[in-house]
């Protein structure tokens, strides 16, 4: 990502501009984010050209336009807002401090309520009888390399994104962000409030715990994760569909360790030939077969394949963020996160639209490919 400071050539992006902005108040209407910047208390004792509405767009372009720095940001987004919205109107350039104190003003909070606002919940995309497969995935990024951030997130400053994502649409359903020496277990169960009947989380048993799985089965959901070859999984009852019923325990847990955790087990080979080992809280074949739950594990979804669209050069730029602090780095994160929520909202299927709507929807992502080939 480029750095603030870094200011593009006017060119003749108008036109995209004006569009970028259309896309960002039609996901996150004004009226919204200005009833998160209240429930976050952000809201100004008095007029400021940098008001905290203008800086949750702000920091939603920043990954509308990941090549520009922030003063180049502010620019096209307040030529976009001028053709439709009042509050842009008689606007100046401010000054880089400016707008990096603007930022710290606003501090993450708003973006993260807007991201509860809006993002989907399991059972608003489950299908009646239906198991949602929902993945919990992590992405770390590099962050720059500042006293505050390296006193918050250690010598070499990353941050990990933990987040479930439903893997059917590619949603993200909702997150946490810690440092990566937290580990992956206590986030994770930050996510499970999120999870309920109906979603099938699959995840990985090697970096989570036996704890994480009784908190989520508890939590409502099935589970379905991948066991690595370490874990002792005896044969108690060999079932009708090539799957086995065992037991799921803490190694080397000792005598004061809790009982194992009943789990049924799916053996099967990848197309490499590797054999592969399945572990499912669903005992019953009748109530998922071995071969619905394996073609389930293959729909995983992956966070940094999801959001590294948004970044430029693809899913492998997607590495190093840009905010100096912890607070702007947690506000660049949520940034990211609704921007992806708007980008997914635009792929619409045009089976699903009528004919007029289907061609004026990809006419618009066309023109703003066409004028600014770096936003969206």
């Amino acid at each position: 990502m480029a750095r603030a400071g870094q200011v593009a050539s006017d060119g003749s992006g108008r036109l995209a501009y004006g569009i970028a902005a259309g896309i960002l108040t039609w996901a996150f209407p004004p009226s919204l984010v200005d009833e998160v910047v209240a429930a976050a208390g952000r809201t100004e004792q008095r007029s400021r050209s940098l008001s905290a509405r203008t800086m949750v767009y702000h920091a939603l372009a920043m990954w509308m336009y990941p090549s520009s720095g922030y003063e180049e940001v502010m620019r096209r987004l307040m030529l976009g807002l001028s053709r439709k919205h009042h509050w842009a109107d008689d606007w100046r350039m401010p000054s880089p401090s400016a707008l990096t104190q603007a930022r710290q003003r606003l501090g993450p909070a708003p973006l993260r309520l807007l991201f509860r606002a809006v993002a989907p919940t399991v059972s608003g995309l489950a299908l009646p009888g239906a198991l949602e497969p929902i993945a919990l995935d992590t992405l770390t990024l590099g962050l720059p390399d500042t006293p505050a951030n390296r006193e918050h997130f250690g010598a070499c400053p990353r941050v990990r994104v933990t987040a479930l994502g439903h893997c059917g649409t590619q949603a993200v359903l909702d997150a946490a962000l810690t440092a990566p020496s937290a580990g992956e277990g206590g986030p994770a169960r930050d996510l499970l409030p999120s999870l309920g009947k109906g979603a099938l989380l699959l995840a990985e048993l090697d970096t989570l715990s036996v704890d994480l799985w009784r908190r989520a089965a508890a939590a409502g959901a099935d589970l379905l994760w991948r066991a690595g070859p370490d874990w002792d999984l005896p044969v108690d009852r060999v079932l009708p569909d090539g799957s086995y019923l065992s037991r799921l325990a803490e190694p080397d847990a000792g005598a004061a360790a809790e009982p194992p955790v009943p789990v049924r087990v799916i053996t099967y080979a990848d197309c490499g030939g590797a054999v592969d080992r399945l572990i499912t809280s669903v005992l019953a074949p009748a109530d998922a077969a071995a071969t619905r739950l394996i073609h389930a594990h293959h729909t995983r979804w992956r966070l940094t394949d999801t959001l590294g669209d948004l970044a430029p050069g693809g899913p492998s730029r997607i590495d190093v963020l840009r905010s100096r602090s912890p607070e702007l780095v947690e506000q660049e994160i949520w940034a990211m996160l609704l921007m992806h929520h708007a980008v997914r909202g635009l792929l619409v299927d045009p089976r699903d639209l009528d004919g007029r709507a289907a061609a004026e929807l990809a006419a618009l992502v066309r023109t703003v490919r066409m004028i600014a080939p770096d936003c969206l």
